[in-house]
């Protein structure tokens, strides 16, 4: 009987040693996947950190983009504005040789003419939105009128005021396009 158990223990045995091996294998392999599973995780932390590097670049240039765009708008808004000011501008002392020729034309029908057309500029001024300076009994404003007359006045109420106007001014919005030329008192 004996022997019939050492029999039995030695093919036992065998067995017990191959599945040592097999377990230390797979001991080996567990060991060799979470090594590799540890640098993949590294690996994706280290992409997922560019990715948001890269998603912060596109956001800023995105950013500066718009930015750039808003300021070229205004630039441009700007530049139109310069001009169309700029033709106004232009456009104004027309209104005053006008207004003389009206004046100075003998003929009726030619000084209707002529009046038609006065009329076709201003409308064109108002057209942009132009507003006449008021000047003629206000109180002199070196930001919107240019005194080429002083005059003494005895009336203290009258200091500083506008007395006449020799040519009118304009501005479109808040800015003049030509100062009122007037005559102040004293």
């Amino acid at each position: 009987m004996n022997d019939d158990k050492t029999r039995e223990r030695t093919r036992e045995l065998p067995i017990v040693e191959m599945q040592q091996e097999e377990f230390k294998a797979l001991q080996t392999q567990i060991a060799t996947v979470t090594q590799q599973l540890s640098i993949a995780q590294a690996i994706a932390i280290k992409e997922k950190a560019r990715s948001e590097e890269l998603s912060n670049l596109v956001n800023r240039m995105q950013a500066d983009f718009d930015n750039y765009r808003k300021r070229m708008n205004e630039n441009n808004k700007k530049l139109k504005e310069d001009g169309i000011c700029a033709v106004l501008e232009k456009l104004i002392p027309a209104l005053d040789v006008l207004k003389q020729a009206i004046q100075s034309i003998p003929d009726a029908k030619v000084a209707e003419g002529v009046k038609m057309i006065y009329r076709q500029v201003f409308d064109i001024l108002t057209a942009f939105n132009v507003e006449e300076i008021p000047a003629l009994g206000e109180q002199f404003d070196p930001n919107l009128h240019n005194a080429i007359v002083n005059v003494k006045t005895n009336d203290p109420a009258q200091v500083n005021m506008i007395v006449e106007v020799f040519n009118k001014g304009f501005r479109l919005g808040d800015r003049v396009l030509r100062h009122s030329n007037v005559k102040v008192a004293n």
